[in-house]
């Protein structure tokens, strides 16, 4: 009960809520939702005719647009491609990382678990019934390889609650980062 604890309310919009609802608008829309396309490339972002290239099959393919916001990430194709003199940037940044996984494992609970600990925060997601995600409080100066899985999980059962820890499945990770 978050209230209970913190005298406060949150509306959390989750990752995978927010895509599924952006899935069915474009899909309401009649728009095609394009997925394992290789070569995406922004072009003339600060212009009146920015536009996106991309292949599949090695066949390319242009997307006009009115403007592009690039929202996919630290990563993301946005970072690369966009010329630094027209990118604007909006983040914070935090003197920690976030170790985050992700598992083929049934989620620990069906609603997210933040929990605080002298040993730093965690955080428990469910991508579905199969899918979880993970994330420790880390120094910035780790690295993913710094972590093997093992030790990952056995630092989640301690910054967890003690039920949570007794539930939680472990596994192979299939994705792991820091952010």
């Amino acid at each position: 009960n978050f209230h209970a604890h913190t005298g406060r309310d949150v509306i959390v919009y989750g990752q995978t809520e927010l895509t599924r609802d952006l899935y069915d608008a474009r899909e309401a829309a009649g728009a095609p939702t394009l997925f394992n396309v290789d070569h995406v490339t922004i072009h003339d972002a600060k212009s009146d005719a920015p536009h996106v290239t991309y292949q599949v099959a090695g066949t390319e393919h242009r997307i006009d647009c009115d403007f592009i916001a690039g929202c996919d990430g630290f990563h993301g194709v946005s970072r690369q491609t966009i010329p630094l003199s027209v990118r604007r940037e909006y983040e914070k940044i935090y003197p920690f990382g976030w170790l985050g996984i992700l598992s083929e494992t049934p989620p620990v609970h069906d609603e997210l678990i933040y929990s605080g600990s002298e040993r730093g925060f965690a955080l428990c997601s469910m991508r579905s019934a199969t899918l979880s995600r993970y994330y420790i409080q880390c120094a910035l100066s780790d690295s993913p390889e710094d972590w093997s899985d093992a030790n990952f999980w056995e630092e989640l059962k301690r910054r967890i609650p003690e039920d949570a820890a007794d539930r939680l499945i472990t596994g192979p990770s299939i994705e792991k980062s820091i952010a």
